[in-house]
């Protein structure tokens, strides 16, 4: 996985580009695993990952409407992509919103010919549902929130050829 004009930043730089992307959301989960991330690594870098190299991202476990899109034990972003597609008309009727976020990322990206920032950690944080189980992936690039957009792309042929990321990696 090639990594592309990296530069270190604070975790208060990745906290406030994701409000600036987001906005301040309701639910926070998304920022306690952040802060967790920050907490494991404490380090961070902004740059980008081509995006030939996404489908190596490790994705945590995650279930839509009673049904697993990624297995507890994760999954490539590919692995977990194809699933989904193979799935997706029971995926729309069980939770149409899912299924809505993914293509409004990707009517955005194609708009606006870019993405949102992805962010990743060096690996898994190992803790709560999502992470716990993935152990077969310690080491692996792994995403912490972007599902949607990564969703977006891998279905997506064009542009853009690189995403933006933040990365949580040891110090």
């Amino acid at each position: 996985m090639k990594f592309i004009n990296l530069k270190p930043v604070t975790f208060e730089e990745v906290i406030n580009l994701y409000f600036k992307e987001n906005g301040q959301k309701k639910d926070e989960w998304e920022c306690r695993n952040l802060e967790r991330a920050n907490e494991k690594f404490d380090c961070w870098v902004l740059g980008h990952i081509l995006k030939e190299d996404i489908r190596e991202i490790v994705m945590p476990y995650y279930c839509v409407g009673g049904a697993s899109i990624i297995p507890e034990t994760g999954a490539f972003l590919e692995d977990a992509y194809t699933n989904f597609n193979s799935k997706r008309k029971y995926f729309k009727k069980n939770n149409a919103q899912f299924c809505d976020r993914i293509k409004i990322q990707k009517n955005l990206i194609q708009k606006l010919g870019k993405v949102k920032t992805i962010y990743l950690s060096e690996e898994p944080l190992f803790l709560g549902t999502s992470y716990s189980k993935l152990n077969n992936f310690k080491g692996k690039i792994t995403h912490l929130d972007g599902l949607h957009r990564l969703f977006a792309l891998m279905e997506l042929k064009e542009d853009p050829k690189e995403i933006p990321i933040a990365l949580a990696k040891y110090s």
